[in-house]
């Protein structure tokens, strides 16, 4: 039988566990099979000669209570901070509401002392160095429990900081699109305003022509449509063509200034 503690659980690069193995294609449609119809005969003898239950391929359920094993290390699936008395430490500040920032700094005036005997210790008897090393073990363990209970305070401000960057940052892109949509509106105007033009000046003149007095003359006749449509067709450009241009470039200067009122 295969061991599962026979993982080393406190490597820092662990090799994959043992049942990995167990993953392969025909394992994997032996299970769809038991899935779909675990009444057929014929599925019965494949699945005794597994050396595992072919349901032992399914995940298993999320782990609600008890503890789980990271890094070689137990811990409770319940995520909370132990007890210094819950990890056999020693507590050197007060239980119930503290003021942290008042016993950190009286521990580190103890750990300052504590080093300082150790230093004494270590000149007069070396060899009885171990008590002030283990009372310096304790007050840094006091000092970093009581740090770890700033945590989640630590994660509610980083999660609110993470958040006005996100929205100071679509502020910003909602800033740049509305400049965009309004310089888009005036150049939409001003393509509107020469077209207007365009359409109003008769066809032949110029405009400096629309521009002189009005001559009291008899008027010509005007030319045929026949003649009209005649000297298009000989420049290239009919007058269907031209109107349809007109209708196409009306249609996107609407779909653009549709477009910036859907932004803004």
């Amino acid at each position: 039988m295969e061991d599962p503690n026979a993982q080393q659980q406190g490597a820092a690069f662990p090799a994959p566990p043992y049942y990995f193995q167990r993953y392969t294609q025909p394992n994997l449609a032996l299970l769809e099979k038991a899935k779909s119809d675990p009444t057929n005969p014929d599925l019965t003898t494949a699945l005794d000669a597994l050396p595992f239950t072919i349901l032992a391929l399914e995940p298993p359920p999320p782990i609600k209570r008890g503890i789980c094993w990271m890094f070689g290390r137990p811990w409770p699936v319940q995520d909370t901070l132990a007890t210094l008395a819950e990890q056999g430490i020693e507590q050197l500040y007060p239980k119930g509401e503290i003021d942290r920032v008042k016993e950190l700094k009286k521990l580190n005036h103890s750990a300052i002392f504590n080093f300082l005997d150790l230093v004494h210790v270590l000149s007069t008897s070396p060899g009885e160095f171990a008590a002030n090393v283990d009372h310096i073990r304790v007050i840094f363990i006091n000092m970093h429990h009581i740090l770890n209970e700033y945590r989640p305070h630590q994660a509610r401000e980083t999660l609110r900081l993470m958040m006005n960057d996100q929205l100071n940052r679509k502020r910003q892109e909602t800033a740049a699109l509305r400049r965009t949509c309004a310089d888009l509106r005036k150049q939409l105007a001003g393509l509107r305003a020469l077209e207007q033009d365009r359409l109003a000046v008769p066809a032949g003149a110029t405009a400096s022509d629309s521009n002189q007095d009005v001559d009291m003359a008899p008027a010509t006749p005007a030319p045929s449509t026949t003649g009209a449509t005649t000297e298009a067709g000989e420049s290239g450009v009919t007058v269907g063509d031209s109107t349809s241009a007109l209708n196409k470039n009306a249609e996107a200067m609407s779909r653009m200034m549709q477009l910036c009122d859907t932004i803004e």
